[in-house]
């Protein structure tokens, strides 16, 4: 069957699917809804977040509304939705850090399961990136490089437990190499740090201003942590291709809602989510982030989760990784 058939009838079964959850739950939605955005506007995924509510109220014919809740890593966004009527009106943008929170924090306001996934939106794979000044065109040229260094390879992240140091984990047990953790503020002060030449690699998600740089010669991409490559740089090949198949990282957007929200509204939230990001308009909007929509029902994105959950849950464990 050709791709747009697939698509076609995927988009079919999101209809009738999102039908059946209104029939099951017809006084649903009755007044405007809210999608709690942990962190600061402008910040990542905020645009695609708000690409979200303008889609939800076209499908839904309720207004949605972003509302920005930034501080403690994202925990008090995380901590208003999950103590939340379980209604459908309040939901998280859900990223990386939703995950990584409960993982590395003794001490949380909220238990893991008080959010339970809905629905899936973009995802992009982090890409690996080194100053170009640095004599390795490759993983392997990069591995030898740094076991010949005592201190090893200077490495950007945003914080213990950011989506960023775990990737740089990640790649020091891969490798079997040392790095020297360096901590910035965003994605934006660590780009800029290996542009000045700061640090020596970072690991981030592959904005437009970074494959700018890349392509410009101002910074040299190395991988892609992930199985396929990316559209924007299809010269870069993945983690999987250079031989490091465990170097997978996985910039995420979904929607949670708390716990106890009945099943036939989250299934008709997640068939409006699904079935406008399966539209040339939607999924041009997200490829220009040099992401990809995250097509599926509520269990594959239940799915998807979990498997974030043990994997990721694993390395802190091993590497006793703590925030606290």
């Amino acid at each position: 069957m050709k791709p747009l058939a697939r698509t076609a009838l995927f988009t079919l079964a999101l209809a009738l699917g999102a039908g059946a959850a209104w029939a099951q739950s017809p006084a649903w939605p009755t007044k405007p809804i809210r999608i709690v955005t942990p962190y600061a506007a402008g910040g990542p995924g905020d645009d695609t977040a708000r690409m979200v509510a303008d889609g939800l109220a076209k499908a839904l014919g309720q207004p949605v509304i972003v509302d920005n809740k930034p501080g403690a890593g994202g925990i008090i966004g995380a901590d208003l939705v999950a103590k939340a009527p379980p209604d459908g009106y309040t939901l998280l943008a859900a990223a990386n850090g939703t995950l990584i929170n409960s993982l590395i924090r003794a001490k949380m306001p909220y238990a893991p399961g008080d959010l339970v996934p809905v629905t899936g939106v973009s995802a992009s794979p982090s890409l690996l990136v080194v100053d170009p000044s640095l004599k390795a065109t490759n993983m392997k040229e990069l591995q030898a490089l740094a076991r010949a260094e005592p201190r090893g390879i200077f490495f950007a992240t945003t914080g213990i437990g950011s989506t960023s140091h775990f990737s740089g984990e990640l790649i020091k047990a891969a490798l079997g190499v040392p790095l020297t953790f360096v901590q910035y503020k965003s994605g934006g002060e660590s780009s800029a740090a290996l542009h000045s030449g700061q640090v020596q690699m970072l690991s981030e998600v592959p904005s437009a201003s970074l494959i700018a740089l890349v392509k410009a010669g101002r910074m040299r991409a190395l991988a892609v942590a992930s199985d396929h490559r990316l559209a924007a740089l299809p010269e870069v090949p993945t983690t999987v291709e250079a031989g490091f198949p465990t170097i997978r990282m996985t910039h995420w957007l979904g929607l949670m809602a708390p716990k106890g929200t009945p099943p036939a509204v989250m299934d008709r939230i997640n068939a409006a989510v699904q079935s406008f990001i399966s539209t040339p308009e939607q999924r041009q909007f997200i490829a220009q982030r040099n992401s990809e929509p995250m097509l599926g029902d509520r269990a594959a994105f239940t799915r998807f989760v979990d498997d974030e959950n043990r994997r990721l849950g694993r390395l802190a464990q091993e590497l006793r990784i703590r925030a606290d």
